[in-house]
């Protein structure tokens, strides 16, 4: 992600991903009141039913940008999945012509853990918004960065 260059973000709703394999969590925010929702979470490891459900979201929301959580190892080093994410954001890009940031997104699924076994005693219930909750702390991270500090990796 060396190819990084400082961009003016239009303003407007943004989605922000939790990349994984078995599922996606997205969630919602908006530059101009910081306001974070959680959206969905996609469940199918099928990359077009996926692509589909994200096409949809984006006819629906029309974000002006895209975040994709970037999970690095703890020491910061590249992961397999730091890979995965990049390759999916990259596609993100390239299907729909959106900019895409990458967010370090190291414990923000033990974040989301944390905070949703506070809140939700359903282990089912609470295993299927992490995800979302997830990329709402990835969003919130966006948000808090320094807007002079903000990488456009793609």
């Amino acid at each position: 992600m060396n190819d990084s260059k400082n961009i003016e973000i239009p303003e407007g709703n943004i989605l922000s991903f939790d990349f994984g394999e078995k599922r996606i969590g997205i969630a919602i925010g908006n530059n101009i009141t910081n306001n974070i929702h959680p959206l969905e979470t996609i469940e199918t490891p099928k990359k077009i039913d996926r692509f589909k459900k994200i096409e949809l979201l984006l006819e629906i929301w029309k974000p002006v940008q895209l975040v994709v959580g970037y999970p690095l190892n703890d020491d910061g080093s590249i992961s397999r999945m730091s890979l995965l994410a990049k390759k999916f954001g990259e596609k993100l890009k390239n299907k729909f012509n959106i900019s895409v940031y990458f967010v370090d997104e190291r414990f923000s699924s033990s974040e989301a853990e944390l905070k949703l076994k506070k809140l939700e005693k359903n282990l089912k219930k609470r295993k299927h918004i992490i995800d979302q909750v997830a990329a709402m702390i990835i969003l919130d991270s966006f948000f808090e960065a320094d807007k002079d500090d903000r990488k456009l990796v793609l």
